[in-house]
């Protein structure tokens, strides 16, 4: 354990370490020690209370390495608790002594040095000492700035290791984002560290692994061994999502470090980790200006990644040819070693998909005729150019502020020219290209590491408009676009209008019907090639129903397989973290209970409860969480945008599943006779459900793709996967290739995006099997435990269509949703 109850009072759980974090140190030392070693010699210069020193000495020692162990500790307390825990440890010294200004063990070097060193200390107390040290040719890279002391410390580590012609050694250092980002003299030292070739890999890890602290961290690995570096590359890797929850804290699941450790032993590309030329690690920062029609200077910051140049060609390709924009003085070069930004970028698929229109794209400061603000200007005379936007989820963009619906803040935006259309501008802002953008620029615009905010002075809401994307089209493209938004906005009020109007005057109420469904009449079939195959398969059978009376049973399988579907996707995701999953599975056995259900017997109530609760839990993550939250929760949807998965996990479609329960139960439970006019009326009852769905969850399923995967191959720019995209009603499947960073199983069901580092595998309660002659698949749905097996049943061809499989095939599905007694019988069986 890292700490026990006696080091709470007198030490402090700030000398100490977790489980994780002395794992992740672990793995980068070790995963390119040289093997032909028999004695390691460890240098520790932070040791707190000994936890990382000493789980990597016993990880070392387990493989029949003898150790060699020296650590400095500032504190005399918690090096005496060092001490202690390095009893048992034949050739192991802790020294209370203040590192950075003095070396205890003056002639030790050494093969590996860990640094847990304190986050963003301030050294200027040492100053004296440190700079006598230097002049002594200690810290040779230069000294960083004074508020921060991590390069000191990784400093000395580099010049503790052997040198280079006598094997050479390695380090792994524990780093806060400023040390990675923070200009100036720290900026200086990390570019002398990185020129000399030094620097073998920058991770990413979760937010939330200290047990002090929620600062994001990162591991930093270095070598002086040629086998270990390549001089211009190092290996970066992201695994801010890769964490699981118990209790309330995060840990590494141990898969993680598999992958990491594979990653740093052989440099080959994994799902999370690349090798990039140092040169990326480039950041360029400028100060812009343009000057609006109205002869006011609008000035903001812009800073690019991955040695992006600040130039006439990043001007004319950000803010379009003769936009204005130009450069203040010279862009500002500074080595920032934050991985993040390699990895993703949310604008590079909204410009693909304005790129697939045709439309050129600007960000919103090229277009602006003032800061945007939070206060409405009563003296503005140009009324009629303003823009109302919310920075919050729910709000709507509009050009009147009472139409936003907003309940927290609500930015001003005022445009330059008649070149954008207004009531363009806001529509496009709430579709779920523009929510994206808007928040994308919110992610891009705030400051902060573990939550972040948008802030309200000038600087950062320029910041903001200058991340906005937005397209631009011809003018008579956005004049029809808005009219046509308008049109269909008008129609759902006249919808509201007709609907009222039916109760006033019941007499025309078919009348009024049969005017309007002529225009929907075709809607749901031509749904039916968006869906996945499970669901518009069920869909097409109730849809071709010869009878009334079999149309009705049909449509309310039908609605079984999509509440089951949408349930074990929703299950499926919210598994990607063990660790709160458990707890939301124990939520649903315990309502379940209550409700006298169960999954042994997966009733349509039984889905309804899941869907109910993992929602519940994912909806917490994306609105309440912070960052690493958001992104975890975003792989396990295959990196599915905000509002997509907002879609699926959305109250409307909890309490729409409940209503069609309801209806099936009372219809379903009824044993008289029902007649054909009351058949139909049902039949059109779930048909409107089945419209209502439609809405709530807009094309969802065509950007989240349902898959039966193939082959493999890897490139070099990564992982190529062919598979059967599973949607629609026809079989055999298309078969496209999909760029991955997991490799899929073959056979299994995935939900996959080209370009998903991490494909969502569905649990084993929706299949695709081998199929009757009649076609080539069929889909069946997990429905109840009967002893030693399953029940599986089709949707599509009867409710004769079934089979019967082994209990185990599902043991692992069940998960959690089964109580202790339940899963001991499933154990034995």
């Amino acid at each position: 354990m890292p700490y026990t109850d006696g080091d709470r009072g007198p030490v402090g759980l700030h000398q100490t370490t977790s489980v994780s974090l002395a794992r992740a140190l672990a793995v980068g030392g070790i995963s390119r020690l040289d093997p032909g070693l028999t004695t390691v010699k460890i240098w520790d210069p932070a040791a707190g209370l000994g936890f990382a020193g000493f789980l990597l000495v016993k990880a070392l020692q387990a493989s029949g390495v003898e150790i060699r162990y020296r650590g400095q500790e500032i504190d005399e307390a918690t090096a005496s608790a060092g001490r202690r825990r390095f009893n048992a440890v034949h050739d192991a010294e802790i020294a209370q002594a203040n590192t950075l200004a003095h070396d205890a063990f003056k002639d030790f070097s050494a093969d590996l040095v860990i640094v847990d060193a304190p986050w963003g200390m301030d050294w200027s107390r040492s100053a004296t000492d440190v700079k006598a040290r230097q002049s002594n040719g200690e810290f040779r890279f230069g000294l960083p700035q004074s508020s921060d002391s991590t390069w000191l410390f990784i400093s000395l580590a580099l010049e503790k290791l052997h040198p280079a012609e006598q094997g050479g050694g390695r380090v792994a250092a524990l780093v806060n984002p400023g040390a990675l980002s923070s200009g100036g003299a720290t900026a200086a030292v990390r570019q002398r560290i990185l020129d000399e070739g030094l620097l073998e890999s920058v991770t990413r890890l979760p937010d939330g692994l200290s047990p002090n602290t929620q600062i994001p961290l990162y591991l930093l690995t270095f070598s002086n061994n040629a086998r270990d570096v390549s001089r211009g590359k190092a290996m970066v890797a992201d695994l801010q999502t890769m964490f699981t929850t118990d209790h309330g804290r995060r840990s590494i699941p141990v898969e993680a470090f598999h992958e990491l450790e594979f990653g740093l032993r052989t440099t080959k590309p994994g799902p999370r980790n690349r090798t990039i030329s140092t040169r990326q690690f480039t950041r360029r920062d400028a100060r812009l200006a343009r000057t609006t029609n109205e002869g006011r200077q609008l000035s903001w910051r812009v800073t690019t990644y991955n040695d992006t140049a600040i130039d006439g060609g990043l001007l004319e390709a950000r803010y379009g040819p003769n936009s204005g924009v130009s450069l203040i003085k010279e862009p500002r070069e500074t080595v920032d070693l934050d991985p993040s930004f390699v990895f993703k970028d949310d604008s590079r698929e909204l410009l693909r998909d304005m790129a697939a229109k045709g439309w050129p794209s600007r960000r919103l400061s090229s277009l602006l005729a003032r800061e945007p603000g939070i206060e409405i200007d009563p003296n503005n005379e140009q009324d009629e150019r303003r823009l109302f936007v919310p920075t919050g989820w729910g709000g709507i963009a509009a050009t009147n502020l009472s139409e936003t619906n907003a309940g927290g803040r609500v930015l001003v935006i005022q445009l330059d020219d008649d070149s954008i259309h207004l009531p363009f501008m806001a529509a496009w802002l709430n579709s779920e290209q523009g929510v994206a953008s808007r928040f994308n620029a919110i992610d891009k615009g705030s400051s902060g590491n573990h939550f972040k905010a948008l802030r309200s002075d000038a600087n950062s809401l320029m910041r903001w408009a200058d991340e906005l994307l937005v397209p631009v089209p011809d003018l008579r493209m956005q004049l029809a676009l808005a009219a046509a938004d308008e049109r269909l906005s008008s129609f759902q009020t006249d919808l509201g209008t007709r609907r009222a109007s039916i109760w006033s005057s019941p007499e025309d109420a078919d009348e009024v019907v049969s005017k309007v469904a002529a225009a929907f009449d075709d809607s749901l079939t031509s749904w039916l090639d968006q869906l996945p195959y499970p669901i518009a398969s069920a869909l097409w059978t109730a849809e071709s129903a010869q009878s009334v009376g079999e149309q009705q049973r049909a449509y309310l399988r039908a609605w079984e397989a999509i509440v089951t579907f949408h349930a074990t996707v929703l299950l499926s995701a919210s598994r990607t973290d063990p660790g709160s999953s458990s707890e939301t599975e124990a939520a649903i056995r315990q309502t379940l209970h209550e409700q006298h259900l169960g999954i042994e017997k997966a009733s349509f109530g039984t889905w309804v409860v899941i869907v109910e609760k993992t929602s519940k839990y994912l909806r917490t993550a994306l609105q309440d969480g912070d960052s690493d939250d958001v992104a975890r929760v975003r792989r396990a949807f295959a990196e599915l945008g905000r509002a997509g998965i907002e879609r699926l996990i959305s109250k409307d479609v909890v309490n729409k599943f409940k209503e069609v329960n309801i209806k099936r139960n009372r219809w379903s439970g009824h044993t008289g006779y029902t007649s054909e006019q009351e058949l139909r009326t049902q039949v059109d009852s779930l048909d409107s459900d089945l419209r209502e769905l439609r809405g709530l969850l807009g094309n969802v399923w065509s950007q989240l793709v349902l898959v039966r995967p193939g082959s493999a191959k890897r490139r070099l720019d990564g992982l190529i996967q062919t598979a059967e995209v599973a949607l629609g009603t026809r079989t055999p499947f298309a078969a496209r290739e999909f760029a991955v960073g997991e490799q899929m199983f073959e056979d299994e069901l995935y939900l996959v995006r080209d370009g998903s580092q991490s494909p969502l595998r569905l649990g084993h309660f929706v299949q695709l099997r081998a199929a009757p002659s009649s076609a080539h698949f069929t889909t069946y749905f997990y429905n109840r435990t009967e002893g030693r097996s399953v029940r599986m049943i089709s949707y599509q061809y009867g409710p004769e269509s079934e089979l019967q499989d082994d209990v185990k095939s599902l043991l692992l599905d069940f998960g959690g949703l089964v109580d202790a007694v339940a899963d001991d019988h499933h154990g034995k069986t």
